[in-house]
């Protein structure tokens, strides 16, 4: 029996390289974040403001000056369930005795939050009936003894007082009711659709554009560099830090920057997105190709020496956002962008075409001036620049979708 042929790289799962699923992770926790923003829209719940921080907490200051922290945990559905002396939840619990050391009676409540199921045979293994136990004992002393063991790694942990450690872990709680990964976002649809006034007179579309625009918000706050917000917050009040005071305010998501944000991201164009299986990427098509037309359409070697490098690096630039925004998000950029070009290219050859077959060059600068205007009217552009734009009509020309002539030499070859 021959052997079975192995497979390649492309076809095989990724082991020991956690680079995607921490990514998936950041960005839930973004979302989530997004989710709690909402709470300072609905006049039902007692939030002033919210503040993202970096892979840790998301923070909630209520009316009365006191605070809420949650910590946000993800597993993948195959793994265990969580349990009391797990790493991460131990982790979680002595950071709320610190914070409760650091800063006492100014937090009301510290949560666990998570998406997947906890332990729940009402043991030393069963993070919800171990703070309920602690919750339900007068002193420490009360304490039944696996979860007096289990208290006593905290406190030591923590190198907090017992009495520090009985009142922080007396008002955490641990949920399991957070959405999956990939039903995060259309949680948070549904919750502005709930909250925000405008979402009655908007499409569906509108909404979620809306929601994305609140979750990049979460991402730009959650990324400012910071080890510790509740201190930083604390010493920028004190000591009127100016300096502090501002990178605060990145994080800071206020009612008014909540509808702000969502106020943009609805009324922000939506993209030219198709059937994610007809998308074609960077980097296809045949360089002989894209020579054969330029020199049809009249233009010199410099000029399409230039036209090789434009077209390399707007593929560059379509390959990089599809490893920073996944590959579907990142194709459905680069086609909405693919999309105008195609657009301006085939206007711009209606515009400047000749009965002679050297209005390569001409047909250029007309696509290079309909750039302009799109970049003055604001069109969603992302991150291209004008070169790569540009270079992108290169790469339409190389996958046989833009041509700079009548001639068409290359058919007959």
């Amino acid at each position: 029996m021959a052997d079975a042929p192995i497979l390649g790289p492309e076809n095989t799962v990724a082991h020991g390289d956690p680079g995607d699923e921490t990514a998936n992770r950041y960005r839930f926790q973004w979302t989530w974040a997004a989710v709690v923003c909402c709470m300072l829209m609905d006049d039902t719940q007692d939030v002033e403001e919210v503040f993202c921080e970096h892979h840790e907490d998301v923070l909630l200051k209520h009316q009365d000056g006191s605070f809420t922290g949650h910590q946000v945990k993800t597993r993948r559905g195959d793994q265990p369930l969580w349990k009391a002396k797990d790493e991460d939840v131990l982790a979680a619990c002595v950071r709320f005795a610190k914070l409760e050391s650091d800063y006492p009676r100014r937090f009301r409540c510290f949560c666990f939050l998570t998406n997947h199921p906890l332990h729940s045979e009402r043991n030393g293994q069963d993070i919800r009936h171990v703070l309920q136990s602690i919750k339900d004992a007068a002193t420490v002393a009360d304490l039944q003894p696996t979860v007096a063991s289990w208290f006593r790694q905290v406190v030591e942990a923590a190198s907090v007082t017992e009495a520090i450690a009985f009142a922080a872990m007396s008002k955490t709680e641990a949920k399991a009711d957070l959405p999956k990964l990939r039903d995060a976002v259309i949680r948070l649809i549904d919750t502005i659709a709930q909250c925000w006034a405008p979402a009655t007179d908007c499409s569906y579309d509108a909404v979620r554009r809306a929601a994305q625009a609140l979750i990049e918000e979460c991402s730009r706050a959650s990324s400012l560099g910071h080890e510790q917000l509740l201190p930083a917050y604390v010493i920028a009040i004190v000591n009127d830090n100016s300096d502090m005071a501002a990178r605060i305010d990145g994080k800071r998501m206020t009612l008014a920057r909540v509808q702000s944000i969502l106020e943009h991201g609805r009324d922000s164009s939506a993209t030219l997105a198709g059937d994610p299986a007809r998308y074609i990427g960077p980097g296809e098509g045949s360089t002989e190709l894209l020579h054969k037309k330029l020199d049809a359409g009249g233009f010199s070697v410099v000029s399409r020496n230039s036209a090789e490098d434009l077209r390399d690096k707007a593929d560059y630039l379509g390959i990089a956002w599809t490893k920073k925004y996944g590959y579907d998000k990142g194709l459905e950029r680069y086609g909405h962008v693919c999309s105008l070009v195609l657009s301006d290219a085939g206007r711009s050859f209606d515009a400047t075409q000749t009965e002679t077959d050297d209005f390569g060059p001409a047909m250029r600068e007309e696509l290079r001036r309909r750039f302009r205007e799109r970049r003055t009217a604001s069109y969603q552009l992302y991150d291209c620049t004008d070169d790569h734009l540009e270079g992108i009509a290169f790469s339409l020309t190389a996958q046989c979708k833009v041509v700079w002539s009548h001639a068409r030499p290359w058919e007959s070859q």
